[in-house]
């Protein structure tokens, strides 16, 4: 999901290079100044998404992209890549998103504490605005995501905000929770108003939270409890144009009845969202 606020430069205080973290990565034999060059690179790249290295809006960049990117050699790139997350300058998801966990002291303007706990509080109020149960982690440094906001979305999803109706954020999070695959918040609260929001722009609120119902459904199905397995089918559907359980329904029955799709292995693919048994 894109924010609606573009970064296009840093600022770097006179002293990032004297910090511990720079001093010891230029000091890597051979690869040193290598490293700070290709850092340096991903945190330019990462400006578009406000910290988070992504090629567009659901592709992160992986290592190959970046050594293409950056002018390095992939050995270069992955050897770095290793580094920085020893070091805590880089966080990498099981999806593959890279967070430069360092990017909101250089981007936009030098604000006191008192104003960056105002800005994050306001961060807070709005995703629960969206019907979002925020839970803060204070010893890990997440960068800020502003939320890009369509106006008939906005105004869907606070139809839902009476306290004794269950919000689709909330439904999503129960059916997370209750078939085992682990307590939601951070990241992958982040993740399920992303997918909620990607599927709504396409079709309404109902939709979105319908389609991600099944997609947890065929998880549980297929033993997966894993978030990532669930994301990787909400990504094949999203990008075949699949944003509505009508769409869904039609695209199994055109493969059902498409030739060469009547073994039991393939059944079992078309079952699974598009994706074989793992």
């Amino acid at each position: 999901m894109a924010d609606n606020k573009k970064y296009y430069y840093i600022r770097l205080k006179e002293n990032f290079f004297d910090s511990d973290e720079i001093k010891l990565l230029e000091s890597i034999p051979n690869d040193g100044y290598k490293f700070s060059n290709i850092l340096l690179k991903m945190y330019l790249k990462s400006l578009k998404y406000n910290g988070r290295l992504m090629f567009n809006e659901r592709i992160p960049f992986n290592a190959e992209m970046l050594a293409t990117v950056t002018g390095h050699s992939l050995g270069d790139v992955t050897r770095a890549i290793d580094v920085f997350k020893k070091f805590g300058l880089i966080e990498v998801l099981e999806t593959g998103e890279i967070y430069m966990l360092d990017i909101q002291s250089f981007i936009g303007k030098t604000t006191t504490e008192a104003d960056r706990k105002r800005s994050y509080r306001k961060e807070i109020e709005d995703k629960k605005a969206l019907g979002t149960n925020v839970r803060q982690n204070s010893d890990k440094s997440i960068p800020e995501i502003e939320i890009d906001k369509e106006l008939d979305i906005e105004q869907e999803l606070d139809k839902e905000l009476d306290t004794e109706i269950e919000t689709p954020y909330s439904k999503i999070v129960s059916l997370f929770e209750n078939n085992g695959f682990g307590s939601v918040g951070g990241i992958t609260s982040q993740n399920i108003q992303d997918e909620l929001k990607d599927f709504a722009d396409n079709s309404d609120v109902d939709e979105a939270t319908k389609l991600l119902q099944k997609a947890i459904e065929i998880a549980v199905n297929n033993g997966k409890n894993s978030f990532s397995y669930v994301w990787g089918i909400t990504k094949r559907w999203y990008n075949s144009g699949i944003f509505t359980i009508e769409a869904l329904e039609a695209e199994e029955k055109k493969r059902t009845f498409s030739k060469g799709y009547g073994n039991t292995a393939k059944k079992e693919k078309l079952e699974n969202g598009g994706y074989g048994t793992r």
